[in-house]
C-alpha cells in the first residue's frame, strides 16, 4: 500500500476514534434532569436535592436515606415505600404527595392516610389526642394544625414543621425544638421553660406571654416575632436574630443576647436587668422606659444606676 494512502487511512482511523470517544463522553455528560435520573435509579442516598423541583415525580421505593431535601418541591410526588430516614426535609413541600408506606425521617412508618404529610403513629396520636409527652416527633409535618393546649412536655420536635400551627397554651416544657421550623406559629401563653430551640426558625411567630425561662435559643430566628410580656429570664439567645421583634413589657433579666441581631426590635418597658448585649446589633432598636440597670451594654460596659430607657455608663 502506498505510504500516502496508509497515512490517510491512519488519520481517518484516529479521527474516527476521537469522534467516538467524544460522542461517548457527550452522551455521558449530556444534561439529564434530576427528576429523570431519580426516577430511573430510585437511589439518592446522602445526595443534595436542595430546592429541587420534583413535582409529580415517581419516587416510589426510592432510597433517600440522609438526602438533603431542604426547600425541595415534592408536590404530588409519589413516595410510597420510599426511605427518608435521616433526610433533611426542612422547608420542603409535600402538598398532595403520596407518602403511604414510606419510612419517615425519624425511622417511623408513614400510615395509610399519609397524603400531603407523613402520618407516623406518633403524629397521628398527637393530632387525635393533642398529647404526646416525650414523644418522637422528629421532623414531623405538623404545619397548619390546631394544637392549642397540647401536652408536649419533653417531646422531640427537632426539625419538625410547625409553621402557621396554633399551639397557644401548649405545654412544651423541656421539648426539643432544635432546627424546627415554626414560622408564623401561635405560641401565645405557652409553657416553654428550658425548651431547646437552637437554630429554630420562629419568624413572625406569636410568643406573647409565653414562659421561656431558661430556654436555649442559640442562633434562633425570631425576626418580626411578637414576645410582648414574655418571660425570658435566664434564657440564652447567643447570635439569635430578633430584628423587628416586639418585646414590649417582656422580662429579659439575666438573658444573654451576645452577638444577637436586635435591629429595630422594640424593648419598650422591658426588664433588661443583667442582660448581656456584648456585640449585639441594636441599630434602630427601641428602649423606651426599658429597665437597663446592671445590663452589660454592646461595648462591654455595665449600665449604671438610672439606666431607664438608655444605658448610663
Amino acid at each position: 500500500m502506498p505510504g500516502g494512502i496508509k497515512k490517510a487511512l491512519t488519520a481517518i482511523g484516529a479521527a474516527a476514534i476521537v469522534l467516538a470517544v467524544f460522542g461517548l463522553l457527550g452522551r455521558l455528560l449530556a444534561p439529564t434532569s434530576i427528576r429523570a435520573r431519580l426516577e430511573a435509579s430510585r437511589n439518592c442516598r446522602l445526595c443534595d436535592l436542595s430546592g429541587a423541583d420534583l413535582r409529580g415525580a415517581d419516587l416510589a421505593g426510592a432510597d433517600l436515606i440522609g438526602a438533603i431535601l431542604k426547600a425541595a418541591d415534592l408536590t404530588g410526588a409519589v413516595l410510597r415505600q420510599a426511605d427518608l430516614t435521616n433526610a433533611d426535609v426542612r422547608y420542603a413541600i409535600f402538598k398532595d404527595a403520596d407518602l403511604r408506606g414510606a419510612t419517615w425521617v425519624n425511622g417511623q412508618p408513614c400510615g395509610p392516610d399519609s397524603i400531603g404529610r407523613c402520618l407516623t403513629p406518633a403524629t397521628a396520636a398527637l393530632i387525635a389526642s393533642r398529647q404526646l409527652p416525650g414523644g418522637n416527633l422528629k421532623a414531623a409535618t405538623l404545619a397548619s394544625l390546631d394544637l392549642g393546649g397540647a401536652f408536649l412536655k419533653g417531646a422531640d420536635l427537632a426539625r419538625a414543621d410547625l409553621s402557621r400551627s396554633r399551639l397557644a397554651g401548649a405545654d412544651l416544657t423541656r421539648a426539643n425544638l432544635t432546627r424546627a421550623v415554626a414560622r408564623y406559629a401561635d405560641f401565645e401563653k405557652s409553657l416553654m421553660r428550658e425548651v431547646d430551640g437552637t437554630a429554630a426558625d420562629l419568624t413572625g411567630s406569636d410568643l406573647s406571654a409565653a414562659y421561656l425561662r431558661n430556654a436555649l435559643m442559640v442562633n434562633a430566628v425570631l425576626t418580626d416575632a411578637v414576645l410582648e410580656k414574655a418571660d425570658l429570664r435566664q434564657a440564652v439567645l447567643h447570635g439569635a436574630r430578633l430584628g423587628g421583634a416586639r418585646l414590649v413589657g417582656a422580662d429579659l433579666s439575666g438573658v444573654s443576647l451576645k452577638m444577637a441581631d436586635l435591629a429595630r426590635a422594640d424593648f419598650s418597658g422591658a426588664n433588661l436587668d443583667g442582660v448581656n448585649l456584648i456585640g449585639a446589633a441594636i441599630d434602630g432598636a427601641v428602649f423606651t422606659d426599658a429597665y437597663l440597670v446592671g445590663a452589660i451594654w454592646v461595648n462591654g460596659k455595665r449600665c449604671a444606676a438610672g439606666s431607664i430607657g438608655r444605658c448610663v455608663q
